[in-house]
């Protein structure tokens, strides 16, 4: 494997260059050539993350336009959905994973759902701005292990802190995402993921499958490969 922090910066670089040209099909052999070198995770966490990170930060300070950055946006979207829709199948517990009301930032909370997809969880990924009531039919449907709610603002959670409290009297309720606070996992009555999407996809599993069941699919995947 190339050594991840140089190959990493390259790679930022060359997507910057690519797609602030509008050129789709040179984005999308970079991602592949990403992907076929560093695994899905690492992929994710130094090269997709830290590009999105610099796409808003360009954005921020003028330096593309609104064309450039939906563009972006757009092909890492249609990538990441690509790949959780090839993962999809697992045969483990159950994830529902959304977006807070009015939130229309999810590439963190797709590489949540990619990562858990790939460590053999059910995801039901619901996608950018997903109304609470929604969230809760959902949970009430699937009954899954784990609700994972992401946003950006803080606000987000603290306006929806009585739904949220409903939710969790049922399922486990995690937040994430930059608005998410232990005040604010306190007020909705929810457990708090921090880190990376990475790291906290797979805090996630460590806390909600038991190290037996893990190291059990561990040998079994061994054993597949």
């Amino acid at each position: 494997m190339p050594q991840i922090d140089s190959s990493a910066l390259d790679w930022v670089d060359q997507l910057e260059t690519t797609l602030e040209s509008f050129d789709e099909a040179a984005g999308h052999r970079i991602l592949g050539q990403v992907f076929d070198l560093l695994d899905v995770e690492d992929g994710l966490a130094h090269v997709v993350m830290p590009y999105l990170h610099r796409v808003g930060q360009r954005w921020e300070q003028g330096k593309i336009g609104v064309a450039q950055e939906h563009f972006a946006s757009n092909v890492l979207r249609v990538r990441l959905s690509m790949m959780l829709h090839s993962e999809r199948g697992g045969a483990g517990p159950q994830a529902v994973l959304a977006c807070m009301p009015g939130e229309q930032h999810e590439f963190g909370l797709m590489a949540m759902a990619l990562v858990l997809s790939r460590l053999d969880w059910q995801v039901c990924y619901l996608g950018a701005s997903t109304p609470t009531a929604e969230v809760a039919l959902a949970a009430r449907t699937l009954r899954p292990r784990a609700v994972v709610l992401s946003a950006n603002r803080r606000t987000a959670f603290a306006a929806n802190g009585p739904a949220l409290r409903r939710l969790g009297r049922h399922t486990p309720v995690h937040i994430a995402g930059p608005g998410a606070t232990e005040e604010l996992a306190s007020l909705c009555e929810a457990q708090l993921i921090v880190g990376d999407p990475v790291a906290g996809a797979r805090v996630l599993h460590e806390t909600c499958v038991p190290s037996g069941v893990r190291a059990r699919d561990e040998l079994a995947g061994h054993a597949a490969g």
